[in-house]
């Protein structure tokens, strides 16, 4: 097998992988959300939920630090092999004792710190599987598999709860045992930086060390381009989906037009993602990101002003093409200019500014929604999209990754997706 060819099947297999992942959590949050409202009612529910929730947000950061310390193929196969467990052991109990809250709340707490480890593990993996020039492209694929996951999760975890709880933890299981049989095939090239990997900064799990950290992205130019990308990320982490049920209410609009602006939205940006994926990657280049948030800016504006349902959809469907390009783009450039020692703290940084805000950010969406209606949210939406893009003016993009990520990515000549 060529090099490129060989680059070519472990990114593939890294991506089918992380699917298989996300589409696991998407329908364990299902499955889990059901089989607490069933065993211990509304009251368990959110407690339940926060108990996955919580350990995660905290952990993050230091599973990133973790991640850079150790080979993050092995951590990431480890906590995905966790995860498995979990799901077997909840099965297990599923079926010995059926739906009681508080084993239900262990299982969930546990999940989430696993979570918080393999989501920086499996972030910092993509440098070591491609070259440069193609980390667009594969995040192009990453997020088009996201997608899928998103689509395909919520729709399995409800086909599987009719079978029963335990029954849907013992698949999830299978979902998650397919993943870590891919990443076990999956094969880094050895990280040029291993032994000034182990510097102070990234043997502390302290707050000394994410200080140190922090003050390495700023040295780097990195604070900014994770800043811009977490603010185009978080309305649509979420709150613009509730925003647009709330719009689809206050316009009484049926029901089933919710749904056709959100699955016009996950369709846009999954074909865009795909396209992307074999565009050359010099086409998502700094204008094209800076069109795409003013788009998607206009975009918002323009979802408050829609009088059909038709129109609300061709919105919602060009609203995923525009975040699509700027997602990949963004995501990309974080990838070729971090430092390969600092991905996994990166990436873990990322997920905490999108997830870890999710819960004061969908407060304050249905806090503005409740005073003002609808189109105000949009138009906050919009407000910190353009902020993003006033950011996103000062970053150099495309740039030359710092020398030890050149040396831990694929040679050049392994070109993914072509």
């Amino acid at each position: 097998m060529t090099a490129a060819a060989f680059g070519r099947t472990n990114a593939a297999r890294w991506v089918v992988a992380y699917t298989c992942a996300v589409a696991g959590d998407a329908t364990f949050y299902v499955v889990l959300t059901w089989a607490a409202a069933e065993s211990g009612g509304p009251q368990w529910s959110g407690l339940i939920l926060a108990a996955g929730a919580v350990p995660r947000v905290i952990l993050m950061l230091p599973g990133g630090v973790l991640a850079d310390r150790v080979d993050p193929r092995r951590l990431a196969i480890g906590s995905d092999l966790g995860r498995c467990l979990a799901m077997l052991v909840a099965a297990t109990l599923g079926i010995l004792l059926g739906l009681l809250p508080w084993w239900l709340l262990g299982v969930a707490a546990i999940f989430g710190v696993i979570d918080a480890i393999f989501m920086p593990a499996v972030g910092a993996m993509p440098a070591g599987l491609v070259g440069p020039g193609d980390l667009k492209r594969l995040q192009a694929w990453r997020i088009s598999g996201v997608r899928v996951s998103n689509i395909i999760g919520p729709t399995a975890g409800a086909v599987l709860i009719s079978f029963g709880a335990a029954h849907a933890f013992a698949a999830i299981a299978v979902l998650f045992a397919v993943s870590v049989g891919l990443l076990v095939s999956v094969r880094l090239r050895p990280r040029a930086d291993a032994a000034p990997a182990a510097t102070q900064d990234s043997r502390r799990i302290s707050r000394a060390g994410i200080r140190m950290t922090l003050a390495r992205l700023r040295r780097h130019g990195l604070g900014r381009l994770v800043l811009v990308t977490a603010l185009t990320d978080i309305p649509f982490s979420g709150p613009v989906l509730v925003g647009v049920i709330l719009l689809v209410q206050e316009r009484h609009w049926p029901a089933t037009a919710a749904g056709g602006v959100l699955s016009a939205f996950s369709i846009g940006a999954l074909i865009t993602g795909l396209l992307c994926a074999v565009a050359p990657s010099r086409l998502l280049s700094k204008p094209t990101v800076l069109a795409a948030i003013a788009v998607t800016a206009g975009l918002l504006v323009a979802l408050t002003a829609a009088t059909a349902t038709w129109s609300a959809i061709i919105i919602g469907a060009l609203l995923g093409v525009s975040t699509a390009v700027t997602m990949i783009s963004c995501h990309g450039e974080i990838q070729q200019a971090t430092p390969p020692d600092l991905l996994g703290r990166v990436t873990a940084l990322l997920a905490l500014l999108t997830l870890g805000v999710s819960p004061i950010v969908f407060a304050a969406s249905g806090a503005v929604v409740a005073a003002a209606g609808a189109a105000p949210f949009f138009y906050a939406a919009a407000a910190v999209i353009i902020v993003a893009g006033v950011g996103a003016a000062t970053i150099r993009f495309t740039r030359t990754p710092p020398p030890a990520a050149t040396t831990t990515a694929a040679s050049s000549d392994t070109k993914f997706g072509s």
